[in-house]
């Protein structure tokens, strides 16, 4: 199965420029936090809420003596859903009058900031089949959210659109399709590129680093949500649309 993921990454993609991979695990580098909060509102969101807008918590030990309670993220519609209906089926109090909120990333950071010692201190919850994959293509326990970003195999470089940014997909199968897709005008680079695997939770760490010497590389970046987040979000719009319409 690892073979396969690296076998339909290989493929190249079109307008593709390469750019230095070490970059990009130099600690030194940052974004401000308008930067930062640009990036994130790119990303839809799934929290768990009660009618008075509290969004479902975790506990998370910041130190030996503090203890913080922090909203849990999930970045995956169906993880959500799948979390609360398991919760209805328990029994759980929470569940009685709980429902999902979509919200946009930087939004939920920016609260954090100002009300937690660190934003950082969110608890993430990833797509189940997208930690199944990375798992199997860097054969080891993955913790955080998965991203997958293209690489010349060769070179060991990232890779970058011709609009001069740094994908980072949250779904491997959506990075395969936009590779597939460019086969057929590629193919002389089907073995030299390849899927790297890193963590979402990572990448935020390193915007956010303190020491900002050069940030060219993480400024780059932009997230790709789940072509199946975006698709949920869509339907939500096609199913509001009626009811406002009657309204009128």
């Amino acid at each position: 199965m690892q073979g396969i993921f690296r076998r339909l990454a290989s493929t190249g993609l079109a307008g593709m420029a390469i750019v230095s991979s070490a970059l990009l695990a130099a600690p030194a580098w940052a974004l401000s936090e308008q930067q930062i909060l640009e990036k994130l509102g790119q990303i839809p969101v799934f929290l768990i809420v009660n009618p008075e807008g509290q969004s479902l918590t975790a506990s998370v030990n910041i130190d030996e003596e503090t203890e913080l309670e922090v909203p849990i993220v999930f970045v995956d519609s169906q993880e959500a859903e799948s979390f609360l209906a398991e919760a209805e089926n328990e029994g759980e109090a929470l569940a009685d009058d709980a429902q999902i909120a979509i919200l946009p990333l930087s939004d939920v950071y920016a609260e954090a900031s100002e009300q937690l010692e660190s934003a950082e201190s969110l608890v993430y919850v990833p797509s189940a089949r997208s930690l199944s994959q990375a798992t199997q293509i860097v054969d080891q326990e993955i913790q955080g959210v998965p991203l997958y970003a293209a690489v010349d195999l060769e070179s060991n470089q990232y890779l970058l659109t011709s609009d001069n940014t740094l994908p980072m997909f949250f779904s491997l199968n959506d990075l395969q399709s936009q590779v597939s897709l460019l086969i057929e005008a590629n193919p002389g680079v089907a073995e030299s590129i390849g899927v790297e695997v890193t963590t979402f939770e990572t990448i935020l760490q390193s915007m956010s680093a303190e020491d900002a010497e050069a940030d060219q590389l993480l400024e780059l970046i932009r997230f790709v949500p789940s072509s199946q987040t975006l698709e949920y979000l869509r339907n939500l719009s096609g199913e509001a649309a009626p009811a406002e319409s009657g309204e009128q």
